[in-house]
């Protein structure tokens, strides 16, 4: 399992998004295979990879939704 997480730390730290935009653009790389298991359980709940990606963030952070969030930040 820990070859599934294993990052190389190299290039500038991650930075804070705008809170100010409505929209952003997130990039980055995935082992093929995650990016299909993402995608084979996507289409199992009959939704996309942003959705299905944004219901496990919820759910992992105990939030029914973003709104819940806040903007302490």
């Amino acid at each position: 399992m820990r070859d599934s997480f294993h990052v190389m730390r190299t290039g500038r730290p991650p930075k804070k998004a705008d809170l100010s935009e409505h929209k952003i653009g997130m990039s980055f790389k995935v082992d093929p295979r995650l990016k299909n298991l993402l995608l084979e359980i996507s289409e199992g709940y009959d939704v996309t990879i942003t959705e299905l990606l944004l219901m496990m963030t919820l759910k992992e952070a105990g939030l029914e939704s973003l709104d819940d969030f806040g903007s302490e930040e």
